[in-house]
């Protein structure tokens, strides 16, 4: 173990913290570097969702993030709408929908089941039930009909 210092009042350097970790001290410098930068990102993030609040109260609470967006543009604040709907996601801040949600497809409940459903009963459970058009099976005549192979025939043999 190192000694102490004047600068290593504990007895530990950087070297050997960061050999502890398991990370580099290149790494460690960097981000020593970047706490003030995001000490201002976020405080200015705070500012943002304040006026995020601010437009949302005045809306009675119904601006989603579009007219929230749009709402700081028109005041001269220029930001991106994603920024926005992630501020306003991790601040629990959402618009209302007014208007009941419509369902405008509705399902055929008279319609045949579809045939590539796998049929859970056969012992292949991931084969269609019926035959499918490249089945080699049966094949279209040149006269038009149907014929079997003779290879796979049961009464050729």
């Amino acid at each position: 173990m190192e000694k102490a210092g004047p600068d290593r009042p504990d007895g530990y350097s950087v070297s050997l913290l960061c050999r502890a970790l398991k990370i580099s001290r290149s790494a460690y410098y960097a981000y020593l570097a970047a706490r003030p930068a995001a000490a201002v990102t976020a405080r200015e993030e705070d500012e943002l969702v304040a006026e995020i609040r601010q437009i949302h109260g005045e809306s009675r609470r119904a601006y989603g993030a579009p007219r929230i967006t749009a709402a700081l543009r028109r005041k001269g604040r220029s930001v991106n709408r994603k920024k926005v709907e992630r501020l306003m996601r991790e601040h629990d801040i959402r618009g209302i929908t007014r208007r009941e949600r419509r369902n405008l497809t509705k399902a055929d409940r008279k319609a045949a089941p579809s045939r590539t459903w796998s049929d859970a009963t056969s012992p292949r459970p991931s084969r269609a039930r019926s035959s499918s058009r490249t089945s080699r099976t049966y094949r279209r005549s040149p006269a038009g009909g149907i014929w079997r192979p003779s290879s796979t025939w049961p009464l050729a043999r």
